[in-house]
């Protein structure tokens, strides 16, 4: 069943000492976001942002939760009925992931980008998802 809250995954490479971060476009609606998903039973956010991360791109990586977070509408979400607990909305958990293979499409995306930050700024539909690539930027430019 699903579980009442969401994840983001944020993968990046550095080349060349600047960050790339991989976006993918949504088979569904043709949105850009960062890999995303719900949790599933009793599975963990870091879990379930592992499970995401190797379903939609097969990449498996060393992980770092994000600060960033934000509240959604239950509603949008199967099963949400069942959540009795989160009346109204639920969190979506941010992380990223530092990668060095190339991911594979699945069937939930139609294309996968590597940009840097303006252009994934740019390409990205959801504000959650700006807010988290905006931390992950700072985070590594702090560092490089």
């Amino acid at each position: 069943m699903r579980a009442p809250f969401q994840v983001l995954v944020f993968p990046y490479q550095i080349l060349e000492q600047q960050p790339r971060y991989l976006i993918g476009q949504r088979s569904d609606n043709g949105v850009w976001q960062a890999i995303s998903g719900g949790g599933e039973d009793s599975e963990s956010i870091l879990e379930a942002a592992k499970r995401e991360l190797q379903e939609e791109t097969s990449l498996i990586c060393d992980w770092q939760q994000l600060d960033s977070m934000c509240m959604l509408p239950k509603v949008y979400y199967a099963d949400h009925e069942n959540w009795t607990n989160h009346r109204f909305v639920v969190p979506e958990y941010s992380f990223s992931v530092r990668v060095s293979a190339e991911p594979k499409l699945s069937n939930e995306h139609t294309n996968f980008c590597w940009c840097g930050f303006q252009e994934a700024s740019e390409l990205l539909k959801y504000d959650s998802n700006k807010i988290a690539l905006w931390e992950l930027d700072q985070r590594l430019k702090s560092t490089l």
